[in-house]
């Protein structure tokens, strides 16, 4: 198995760029739920998030989206690599455009915009047929 997932990370960036994203998605619902009056989470996203849901089920959102992108790239699934994609790029752009307006431009910011912009390309590319047809899964 980890002699199987190191050499699809060799031989598949973009994978690896998912893999980094899902570990983002789970970091950050790990730490709202053990630090919760955090600066970066009152500011970032409590802030906006919580006018939807609430608080707790946010960071239980993101735990299971980026536990459910993990388990997907380790199944080598199209369907469940695209639809791990899907949701990880709205929880990645929501929580971009929260940092944007309620966050003050805190520094991380940036990895939110490039961890959406990597799901939405691996959407692009599993939606085009690139992965099926010219990637080795």
């Amino acid at each position: 198995m980890v002699k199987r997932l190191l050499n699809s990370m060799k031989t598949h960036d973009h994978w690896f760029a998912e893999w980094w994203s899902s570990i983002l998605l789970v970091v950050v619902g790990v730490y709202g739920l053990c630090v919760p009056n955090s600066f970066i989470i009152q500011q970032s996203f409590i802030d906006g998030f919580i006018k939807i849901l609430p608080a707790h089920l946010w960071e239980f959102l993101f735990i299971f989206v980026g536990l459910f992108q993990l388990v997907s790239l380790g199944c080598d699934n199209l369907l469940g690599r695209g639809f791990a994609a899907f949701f990880a790029s709205i929880l990645l752009i929501w929580g971009t455009l929260n940092i944007l307006v309620y966050g003050q431009w805190h520094f991380s910011l940036v990895a939110w915009g490039i961890f959406a912009s990597i799901n939405l390309y691996a959407l692009y590319r599993i939606a085009r047929g690139i992965e099926k047809h010219y990637e080795l899964l």
